[in-house]
């Protein structure tokens, strides 16, 4: 037994000295300036969309314009990751203005100083791509499609459970209103416009909260941080 624990030992050993190894290593400064862009993502080419037609309070412009809903799956996808969201965030900050109260619905997507509430704005961009893909689904858009809606759906879901159930402190909160809304199944049933004016009223929630807790809209985004307080 002896024997057993001394061979652990060196192994112990030799393992943590060969792993401390590995991290301090570093490439020469002289190597190859293609190993560079290794493990790095590319710049996210942000599309190009026209922000003023989204959210409109125009009784007689059409809810489910697809050209409208095409371009906010398109900005949503691109907000995926920290580089995204950067991208997109700056885009609306220019757009929306300075003051989020002003425009809550677009402010929403604005950056935040706030690290806090730029991982409430992930909620927000995912419930919005719910709305998307329930909007091209009315519209017929080729691609679109229940099982779509329905995986979109499911981020939603998980994020009420591990993102803003912490938030829900009451069953008044509008963390626990929205993500009611936003799991309504209409569209199963073929009622897809139920679900998509329930996804719009989760979004308003999510987006009025936002800007509550960060009502002035930055121009960079704090660091993305996935744990609101």
């Amino acid at each position: 037994m002896l024997a057993l624990i001394t061979a652990a030992r060196c192994y112990s050993a030799n393992w943590d000295s060969a792993v401390a190894a590995l991290t301090f290593t570093q490439v020469a400064a002289s190597a190859p300036a293609s190993l560079d862009s290794i493990g790095k993502s590319a710049a996210p080419s942000m599309p190009d969309a026209d922000f003023t037609k989204w959210f409109s309070t125009d009784p007689a412009a059409d809810p489910y314009d697809p050209k409208v809903w095409a371009d906010i799956a398109s900005v949503t996808a691109t907000a995926r990751n920290e580089a995204g969201w950067t991208a997109v965030c700056a885009k609306v900050a220019a757009a929306a203005g300075a003051d989020r109260t002003l425009k809550p619905a677009l402010g929403a997507l604005g950056c935040s100083e706030a690290p806090a509430v730029t991982a409430l704005q992930q909620f927000a961009v995912d419930l919005l791509e719910v709305q998307a893909a329930v909007a091209l689904w009315i519209d017929q858009a080729p691609d679109a499609s229940v099982p779509g809606i329905a995986s979109r759906q499911a981020k939603v879901r998980l994020d009420c459970t591990t993102l803003v159930q912490p938030l829900a402190a009451s069953a008044g909160s509008p963390f626990t209103v929205a993500c009611a809304r936003a799991g309504d199944g209409a569209y199963l049933t073929g009622d897809a416009k139920t679900t998509f004016t329930a996804l719009g009223d989760a979004y308003a929630l999510v987006a009025a909260e936002i800007a509550r807790q960060s009502p002035k809209v930055a121009s960079t985004p704090a660091y993305f941080d996935t744990k609101p307080k």
